[in-house]
């Protein structure tokens, strides 16, 4: 595995084929999905398959949580006396 934590946690999600055909990929033995998923029973349908998860983990890993807005504090208006001129 890698360094990148966040690298890690996406390939936690992939089985160990699915982790291969992208670690190959990544490495740039091919230039399709398609092409680096050669041995599966079907390379178009796996090759998307691992596509598809490893975006989809990715794109968790890069989804930052906002906190939630700070409410202004609302002091009573006060009602002012007479005006001095």
């Amino acid at each position: 595995m890698s360094d990148n934590e966040r690298l890690n946690t996406v390939l936690r999600g992939l089985d160990p084929a699915e982790r291969q055909v992208a670690f190959v990929y990544a490495e740039g033995e091919g230039a399709t999905w398609t092409e680096v998923a050669a041995g599966a029973a079907d390379p178009a349908a796996f090759g998307k398959r691992v596509r598809r998860k490893a975006k989809q983990f990715a794109a968790a890993q890069t989804t930052t949580v906002r906190p939630a807005p700070r409410r202004r504090r609302r002091f009573p208006r006060f009602i002012a006396g007479p005006a001095s001129a």
